[in-house]
């Protein structure tokens, strides 16, 4: 029997789950770019998980954490999924379970992130797959106010 999977996990301005299709706006990228500091960061995270026969009618655990490039992080979801057999399923067949989920955060600087997603199953290694981003400030951007020297 085929084992759990990662099938998927990206970055995009919008995803949303409807009907067990994932609708997707803006997908895939690695940079976003502010032109003040804080900066309000929202962005969606789609998952989608293959789950075996045998894995099915349990919960898995799923865990999306949006972390700095100092491992801090600065924001965590933790859910799960869980698919049952219908019974006009083929036996052995796999199934797809989908999530998406909205990170929305104040960025005091730009640099590197990271969204951490993992998939846990009962007696498996867990699943991991690392989103790396940047925030950037363009060029031409209002430069922040640094404090007055005495």
């Amino acid at each position: 029997m085929a084992p759990m999977e990662l099938d998927y996990a990206l970055i995009a301005d919008h995803a949303e789950i409807t009907g067990g299709k994932l609708y997707l706006m803006g997908g895939g990228w690695d940079t976003f770019g502010s032109a003040r500091f804080p900066a309000a960061v929202r962005f969606a995270v789609a998952v989608g998980v293959r789950i075996g026969w045998d894995e099915t009618n349990r919960p898995i655990a799923v865990t999306m954490r949006l972390e700095d490039d100092d491992g801090k992080v600065l924001t965590r979801i933790d859910g799960t999924v869980q698919v049952g057999r219908a019974p006009t399923l083929v036996a052995g067949s796999t199934q797809l379970a989908q999530l998406a989920a909205v990170i929305s955060v104040q960025v005091e600087r730009p640099g590197g992130h990271r969204v951490v997603v993992e998939v846990a199953d009962q007696g498996q290694p867990t699943i991991r797959r690392v989103l790396p981003f940047r925030v950037v400030q363009p060029p031409g951007s209002p430069q922040p106010l640094l404090p007055a020297q005495p």
